[in-house]
């Protein structure tokens, strides 16, 4: 059909005409065919069939076949002609206008209207497009990547009141084996823990009501603006308008509620309403256990130490691999040479307990540092120098280091892929135990900690399991 359209100087009919023989031509080509055959001496003659007529005023116009091409440019997009021909000679297209979006022919570039455009041959065009958008297809892959990551997560872990009942469990377990006066506390822990649970429950109810109130204003909002907008009667109209315009404002304008979250446990409030320090010597050990066990850690990674092939997620508590780099700021915090990120949080004293996942089949680094670690070069790698100790899943080898000595751990042949970090700062120890399944000791660092440290993580691999996921509390 398209080809019915166009003039055999391959750009679509304009003013057509009928020459005796039958073909048909724009006016303007058959005109420019006569000028040359006159300046020639040769007759009239159809470009096509080589038929002779008797001249210009001889030649009817084609108002039929000028009615089908004007009805096909009103229903086709001629940017879309670009394989076909430019939308003004409807040639082959030589070049693109890229301030324009337009394609155009040699004949659209000599008459000057696209001067001073960032003008591409077609070439050049097709090759910037496809880089720009296989790059960004990149990007939405990661991106995809991380976000069903996150829901695969999500679809594991239990709702919240039953998260508060497994972190509070190990405590009521350790106060079973409290005798005498410790029932009085393990009673007092199960009651605060259901007050947790309570808040928790209240928290996540406020939030979704909140939600679904908003949800609501919205919807008489859209109702009563349709039905505004479906009113023909002018002054009706403008009457209406008046009516919603302030009720559609406010709900235009006003703060997006959020889905409702876990409100965090106040571990200072527990801990105060247990009177540990009313605990005697003989409880040490188990109050010890106990306070481990009621301090959640609540860890994030501090994106400005994370290399641009590091992608976290909004709450900061997954990394994840990503093939494309990622748009930071310069910072000189910021590992640069390579994929590594520290957590925001430090410890100068005390125990620390922190636990981690990783993806099936990625290869990671996890371990400490001191602040003073090297951002760039070989001995910015943790484990290379005196500052930093890691420990390392790499081509099915557990390994650790420190200060450029690594020990391969032949005793562990099946990847950890839950990891407990356990730092003791005065006593100089840290303590890897895989809890996935059953516990299991990987190893354990003894060093003197003159300087704050802060939790470390590299990934190696670039699989789409390349992941790392902090957890909140133990």
């Amino acid at each position: 059909m398209e080809r019915s359209q166009k003039c055999t100087f391959n750009r679509l009919y304009l003013d057509p005409v009928c020459l005796p023989c039958g073909h048909n031509y724009c006016l303007a080509c058959i005109q420019n065919a006569a000028d040359v055959a006159s300046a020639q001496t040769f007759g009239n003659h159809c470009p096509e069939c080589r038929e002779e007529y008797g001249g210009m005023d001889k030649l009817q116009k084609n108002v039929k076949l000028r009615g089908i091409v004007e009805d096909y440019k009103a229903t086709t997009c001629l940017k879309c002609e670009i394989l076909t021909g430019c939308a003004v000679h409807g040639r082959l297209p030589e070049y693109f206008c890229s301030s324009d979006s337009t394609a155009l022919c040699g004949s659209c570039l000599l008459e000057g209207s696209h001067h001073n455009h960032d003008v591409l041959t077609v070439d050049a065009a097709e090759e910037e497009m496809r880089q720009a958008l296989e790059s960004r297809c990149k990007e939405v892959a990661n991106r995809l990547q991380m976000a069903e990551t996150l829901l695969q997560k999500a679809a594991e872990e239990q709702i919240p009141s039953n998260s508060v009942g497994d972190k509070m469990s190990k405590s009521v377990a350790l106060m079973d084996k409290m005798v005498g006066l410790v029932h009085c506390y393990q009673d007092r822990i199960k009651l605060l823990q259901e007050e947790e649970i309570n808040q928790q429950k209240e928290s996540w109810q406020s939030g979704l009501e909140l939600l679904q109130a908003q949800q609501q204003q919205l919807k008489e909002a859209h109702q009563s603006t349709t039905e505004v907008l479906a009113v023909t009667d002018k002054v009706k109209f403008i009457h209406g308008f008046l009516m919603v315009e302030p009720k559609f404002r406010k709900v235009v304008k006003g703060t997006m509620a959020t889905t409702p979250n876990k409100a965090p446990i106040n571990t200072k409030r527990l801990l105060a309403n247990l009177k540990i320090d009313d605990f005697k010597t003989e409880m040490v050990q188990l109050l010890h256990e106990l306070n481990i066990s009621l301090n959640f850690l609540e860890l994030t990674f501090n994106i400005d130490t994370a290399h641009p092939s590091l992608l976290l997620s909004n709450d900061r508590q997954t990394v994840k691999y990503s093939s494309s780099k990622q748009a930071y700021a310069d910072n000189p915090e910021r590992f640069s040479t390579v994929p590594q990120i520290l957590c925001s949080q430090g410890f100068t004293s005390g125990e620390h307990t922190w636990v981690l996942e990783m993806g099936e089949h990625s290869m990671w680094s996890v371990g400490i540092c001191y602040n003073s670690l090297p951002r760039k070069g070989d001995h910015s790698r943790l484990g290379r120098n005196f500052v930093s100790w890691r420990l390392q899943w790499k081509n099915k080898k557990l390994m650790a280091c420190h200060a450029s000595s690594s020990v391969v751990l032949t005793e562990i042949i099946n990847q950890p892929l839950r990891v407990e970090v356990t730092l003791d700062y005065e006593r100089g120890t840290l303590v890897f135990h895989s809890t996935k399944g059953h516990r299991e000791h990987l190893h354990t660092f003894r060093a003197t900690f003159r300087e704050p440290v802060y939790p470390a993580f590299g990934i190696h691999s670039t699989t789409a399991e390349s992941w790392i996921t902090l957890q909140s509390g133990m």
